[in-house]
């Protein structure tokens, strides 16, 4: 279905970052609940949503999509689409599923650009002995398995124990499903019909003012691999 009134630039897996001139979305249920913060402080309570960005209330301009399932937009919708930490909360079949999406809904000539952990920097650092304070243990095998964020650390306790887990198996966003290095990003990209994706480094993009959606704060930290594709 075409959305003429939308931004012709969509955004995927926002978070509470909503730059003007894109259509930010999220599978977040912080989405869902922006309109009832109290409903939203209770989930957060009771440990159903992540803490995350808990401490204020996110947009209510953002729009809910979860993206297990096609995108709800017409082919040849956008100019450019944008996704940060995205790709590696989808489980590999999803995440192609999602590019060839992707692709169908951007126009010809318009990007496509990807930005995920990079396994190949968290296995270097691993081999290097690297070992981070917070991770629990004090091994560099216990950072690696931190970093990789596969599965959260089980915390759920008390009354509210059962509901938690139904809805952490209903709705397991927040882990890692895949990881990626620069040869299978770009293979997943040619599989989902891109025919020269390449990788790209922070702020270096085809897309006219990426600085507004790429935070340097959130992927400058030498472990995130950018692949960018021109339909």
């Amino acid at each position: 279905m075409k959305h003429n009134s939308l931004p012709d630039r969509l955004h995927l897996g926002c978070g509470d970052f909503a730059p003007d001139g894109w259509l930010n979305s999220d599978g977040s249920w912080h989405i869902r609940l922006a309109r009832w913060p109290s409903v939203r402080r209770l989930a957060i309570a009771i440990g159903l949503l992540p803490r995350f960005h808990a401490d204020h209330a996110w947009p209510t301009s953002i729009m809910h999509l979860d993206l297990r399932h096609p995108l709800p937009f017409a082919d040849n919708q956008f100019t450019a689409i944008y996704a940060s930490h995205v790709l590696e909360h989808l489980q590999r079949p999803q995440a192609l599923a999602l590019l060839r999406q992707a692709r169908r809904c951007c126009r010809e000539g318009g990007v496509v650009r990807m930005a995920v952990p990079n396994l190949a920097f968290q296995i270097a650092e691993y081999l290097q002995g690297r070992i981070l304070p917070e991770a629990p243990g004090n091994t560099a095998a216990d950072t690696l398995f931190y970093r990789l964020h596969l599965r959260p650390v089980p915390t759920a306790a008390g009354r509210f124990q059962g509901l938690r887990r139904l809805y952490h198996h209903l709705y397991d966003f927040n882990s890692h499903k895949w990881g990626y290095d620069a040869a299978s990003l770009l293979a997943l990209f040619r599989e989902a019909g891109f025919a020269n994706p390449r990788e790209r480094q922070i702020l270096d993009s085809d897309i006219d003012d990426i600085a507004r959606i790429e935070r340097a704060e959130r992927i400058n930290d030498g472990g995130t691999l950018i692949v960018e594709a021109v339909k």
